[in-house]
């Protein structure tokens, strides 16, 4: 059947009923089938997941992914990962060309500089940062022209993909989802993305979506925003239907699940349970919000500012008068010279520049004061707040900016992310099949651990480099070669940790029985755990 966006070949309806072709689930899996849930966290999180999958690729392990779920950084990672995958390029040739593109690419520097070019036709009048960040993603040495119709159907990567990302209608989880499951869908219950319609999503504005996090971006609006290629647009909004009118905001994965592990649980609620493998760089931090120093009081109130105001559009006013009376006297006298244009034309225009924005900042002003009567019901707020000097005035605009931004970007997110990883541990499914690889992890003691298995106690230099990773800020570029070595260096290590403390307390210290397919994998970890170290 022809997609009826492009022409480009999609599946028949029957082969929707199939499971797409994929690794199959290893028997002798010493794990049994695994859940990768790859967090958000820019590229922190795209370093880290990069050593935790080459820990899992070194060991053997990567055969028996079956599921991956994937958020903001996470999606750069997985986005570029399963691509290369479907291309037939093991680890170690992607590994090399991912860290080449990181270590080269500024993405917001990037997006800054493409800026202007985001702007496309009338539906795309206004300028986004985010589409040109998606301008970046596709750029031919990265995702190029990929769509997501070819993780729907390509081979070689595990069964169920999910990039998440999180859409602001109804403020739920949107999902860019490839599965077996005849009844999955992409998008959410609300909003469902036609199968033709998925499939020609360019990939590039997958990744953007899924990494567009609040206050960084504005959201990217689908499908308006996305690229489908000509007259693709009009086609996708006819078979979406008007849901998708006005067209819907989506924005980071992260604001509804920073882990991605409920797309992971949705995906593993048939059947077999699977281990979860959580790669999560979430940072600790001492304090999620720290109130800014007061500043001193000043002595020029708004009231004094509104007359300073009004005395400079007078004399503005008087100047461009004086300066139009002197200019026309000049020319009646004949003595007009190209000086004079640097003496009336270009001070004339000064002063009106300056008149004109003192009247804009006056008009702004009355239409704020009128949706506050209107809105808050407040008749005199310019009486209630004119005595106020301008660094209290900045200082109120501060604390309500700071303190909102840590209030989505810190409190939410972590009392999201408590929720959705309670909810697994309260999962009977999911005991002794977790195993959460945290950025922070090896350097947080675990005296009984240890004493029950010395081995396992990091070293004094590993615990360094994690204490190095977990101060990295939330960034979309690298400063140095060195932040992404110890990324990926503390990446690997940890996942180690985690699968032999989950072996160690599954099957005990020795991991097994000897000849066992568990033995063999924490005899291949144990070699692994041991260099990290050295």
């Amino acid at each position: 059947m022809a997609s009826i966006l492009s022409g480009r070949p999609l599946m028949t309806d029957s082969a929707v009923l199939e499971a797409p072709a994929a690794f199959p689930a290893d028997p002798d899996a010493p794990l049994g089938p695994l859940s990768l849930s790859l967090s958000g966290g820019g590229y922190r999180a795209a370093g880290f997941h990069l050593g935790v999958v080459g820990l899992l690729d070194d060991v053997g392990l990567t055969r028996n992914v079956t599921s991956v779920s994937t958020v903001s950084g996470g999606t750069i990672f997985g986005a570029a990962w399963l691509v290369k995958k479907m291309d037939g390029a093991g680890f170690a040739e992607f590994r090399e060309w991912f860290r080449g593109w990181m270590l080269e690419t500024n993405v917001v520097r990037d997006a800054l500089a493409g800026l202007a070019a985001s702007q496309g036709g009338a539906s795309r009048a206004r300028a986004s940062l985010i589409r040109s960040a998606a301008r970046v993603y596709a750029a031919p040495g990265f995702l190029g022209d990929r769509r997501f119709g070819e993780v729907m159907e390509g081979s070689g990567i595990p069964a169920e993909v999910v990039f998440n990302a999180t859409e602001f209608r109804s403020g739920v989880a949107f999902r860019f989802r490839r599965s077996a499951n005849p009844h999955a869908y992409v998008g959410n219950g609300t909003f469902v993305v036609p199968r033709e319609v998925a499939a020609q999503v360019r990939l590039a504005d997958v990744v953007a979506a899924s990494s567009c996090f609040p206050g960084g971006f504005e959201p990217i609006c689908f499908p308006d925003e996305f690229e489908w290629g000509p007259g693709g647009l009009e086609r996708a909004r006819a078979a979406l239907g008007d849901k998708f009118v006005p067209a819907l905001p989506l924005m980071d994965g992260g604001v509804y699940d920073n882990q991605g592990v409920g797309s992971s649980v949705l995906a593993n609620r048939h059947g077999e349970a699977a281990t979860l493998l959580i790669s999560d760089t979430n940072t600790r931090q001492e304090a999620l919000y720290t109130t800014p120093d007061a500043p001193r009081r000043g002595w020029l109130t708004l009231n004094g500012a509104a007359w300073v105001g009004r005395i400079l559009f007078a004399l503005a006013v008087a100047s461009i008068v004086a300066l139009g009376v002197h200019a026309w006297r000049e020319l009646e006298h004949g003595g007009w010279q190209w000086q004079d244009i640097l003496i009336y034309i270009v001070p004339g225009a000064f002063c009106l520049a300056g008149a004109a924005a003192l009247t804009t900042v006056r008009r702004v002003s009355l239409d704020v004061g009128a949706r506050l009567r209107e809105r808050v019901q407040i008749a005199r707020a310019w009486n209630d707040v004119r005595r106020l000097t301008i660094p209290e005035v900045v200082s109120l605009v501060e604390l309500r900016a700071t303190s909102l931004l840590s209030l989505t970007s810190n409190v939410f997110m972590k009392r999201v992310r408590e929720l959705v990883l309670g909810s697994v541990y309260a999962d009977e499914r999911y005991v002794q099949r977790r195993a959460p690889v945290l950025l922070y992890q090896l350097d947080e003691p675990e005296p009984a651990l240890y004493h029950r298995v010395p081995w396992l106690r990091p070293s004094a230099n590993l615990v360094a480099q994690v204490r190095c990773v977990d101060t990295m800020s939330t960034t979309l570029w690298f400063d140095t070669r060195d932040q992404l070595d110890t990324l990926e260096r503390v990446g690997g290590a940890t996942a180690a940790y985690a699968l032999l403390k989950l072996i160690v307390e599954r099957d005990g210290p020795e991991g097994g029985a000897p000849g066992t397919p568990v033995r063999a994998l924490f005899d291949r970890l144990r070699a692994r755990w041991d260099a990290y170290n050295v």
